[in-house]
C-alpha cells in the first residue's frame, strides 16, 4: 500500500481547482463568470464556460 501526498502552495490553483469551470448552459456559465471578475461565456465543446474568451492566468 503506498499513500501518494501532493501538496501545493499556490492559493490561486487551489482555488480554481475547487471552482466548477464546466456548465451544461450557457446561462449557468454567465451567471458564474463573475467569480472569474468576468462576463459572458464561451463553448468549451458541449459545455460552455465563464467569460467571453478563454483566459489562462498563470
Amino acid at each position: 500500500m503506498s499513500i501518494f501526498s501532493l501538496s501545493c502552495s499556490n492559493k490561486t490553483v487551489e482555488k480554481e481547482m475547487k471552482m466548477p469551470m464546466l456548465f451544461d448552459t450557457k446561462e449557468q456559465a454567465v451567471k458564474e463568470a463573475y467569480k472569474f471578475k468576468c462576463k459572458g461565456a464561451h463553448q468549451m465543446g458541449d459545455k460552455w464556460m465563464p467569460c467571453y474568451m478563454h483566459k489562462h492566468n498563470h
